[in-house]
């Protein structure tokens, strides 16, 4: 008879992060898959037995670094910037590699400074098995003086990360870590956001201050792609409005139990007009989507670099959570998330110009005037936000979040 043992603290976490966007077959088969890999940890971590790990590393021993994060969403991929970017602030002179199983990776991180390579896992499609060991093999090519996994529970990285060839492994320890680490730190229960976790690990690591208030989503754009954008979003408004002051743009497609529905924007729309009715929508279509409203003003774009640069050209930016909620994070506009089925504390925009809402329990209308609201107080506000102060949150008070006067917030 099978026993069910109890799930470790961040088992459950990824439980949830698993469950959402999904339902009914898809989530029981999603969960079933979670078991299997937490046993699969246990006992691998039971065959290990203890390591004796170290806290840190002195940064002038490391001249490559490798960081493992085998995940293919983009999403994930973004949340991977701000340590990218404090790895390069601790280690300006150090090359660093990313192996990662989203598509798209290369045009969005090989150009980060610092990064040398990005070395791309499959993530899904024909002949897995045989792309999966041509990219070890590229991965294996190279030996390293440090290689990281940025997360808590992630068999894919712990593989990757043991097959390599290392001086030193670093991540965090945990009940179900199995993995050669040399180097290991602690989980800290109040640090949780899924871009916060992996700045916090490589600071303590590589003996560096850290300032969870102070990590950003990162994705440096030139000022070819920054022209190119703007120039997308007045063609798309075309004789209406040559001010891009006014446009806002919005992304309504998402998957699973994060879709909201086109009645569900089209009745945010219609009361967010009623409140701001010189606000210029436009739509940011993924490739095939047709829009909500054939009135709106609609863009498409096949690289994610010209998308972003788009989404920058815009005074504000509202999607569901999805990737290119994060990809507006990345940019200096004010980013609205709408979370339904994930964990707002795990992956809400971070900025104080930034509104994370819980829409479960909000009507179309409600939405609106928190928008609306946030929409004025940003008017004047600088673009760039000051590290030390947190994003707006709605429908789930924090005692850290930095309050803009509003009402309906």
């Amino acid at each position: 008879m099978l026993r069910h043992r109890r799930a470790t603290p961040e088992g459950l976490e990824l439980l949830e992060r698993h469950a959402a966007g999904s339902s009914g077959v898809v989530a029981a088969l999603k969960g079933l898959h979670y078991r299997a890999r937490c046993r699969l940890d246990r006992a691998l971590t039971r065959l290990r037995g203890r390591r004796h790990c170290q806290a840190s590393i002195q940064p002038a021993e490391i001249s490559s670094v490798l960081v493992c994060r085998i995940n293919g969403r983009l999403g994930n991929t973004l949340l991977l910037t701000p340590m990218l970017r404090r790895l390069h602030e601790l280690l300006p002179h150090a090359s660093i590699d990313v192996a990662i199983a989203y598509a798209d990776a290369r045009e969005l991180l090989a150009d980060m400074p610092g990064v040398r390579r990005v070395v791309v896992f499959p993530h899904r499609g024909p002949r897995l098995i045989r792309r999966y060991l041509r990219a070890l093999h590229s991965l294996r090519s190279c030996h390293y003086d440090l290689v990281i996994d940025p997360i808590p529970a992630s068999t894919s990285n712990r593989i990757a990360l043991t097959l390599c060839r290392a001086r030193a492994r670093a991540g965090f320890a945990g009940e179900s870590q199995w993995a050669p680490l040399t180097h290991a730190v602690a989980v800290p229960p109040e640090i949780v956001h899924h871009a916060v976790q992996p700045v916090f690990m490589v600071s303590r690591v590589l003996n560096g201050s850290h300032d969870s208030c102070g990590v950003r989503l990162w994705l440096p754009l030139s000022a070819e792609q920054e022209s190119a954008g703007r120039a997308a979003i007045a063609q798309a408004i075309g004789a209406r409005s040559g001010d891009l002051g006014n446009a806002c743009g919005f992304f309504a497609h998402a998957s699973g139990r994060k879709v909201l529905g086109a009645s569900w924007w089209r009745a945010f729309w219609r009361a967010f007009l009623a409140l701001e009715p010189n606000v210029l929508p436009v739509e940011f279509l993924p490739p095939g989507g047709s829009p909500i409203d054939a009135t709106f003003a609609h863009v498409q774009f096949s690289s994610l670099r010209a998308m972003a640069g788009a989404i920058a050209a815009t005074r504000m930016f509202i999607s569901a959570d999805t990737g290119p909620m994060h990809l507006a994070c990345c940019t200096p506009v004010p980013t609205v998330g709408l979370f339904r089925a994930s964990r707002l504390d795990l992956y809400r925009p971070l900025r104080p110009c930034d509104l994370a809402i819980e829409v479960a329990d909000r009507s179309p209308q409600e939405v609106a005037q928190c928008v609306r609201d946030l929409w004025q107080n940003t008017r004047d506000l600088a673009r760039e936000s000051a590290p030390d102060q947190r994003p707006l949150v709605s429908g789930t008070p924090t005692e850290d979040a930095h309050q803009v006067p509003a009402t309906g917030l």
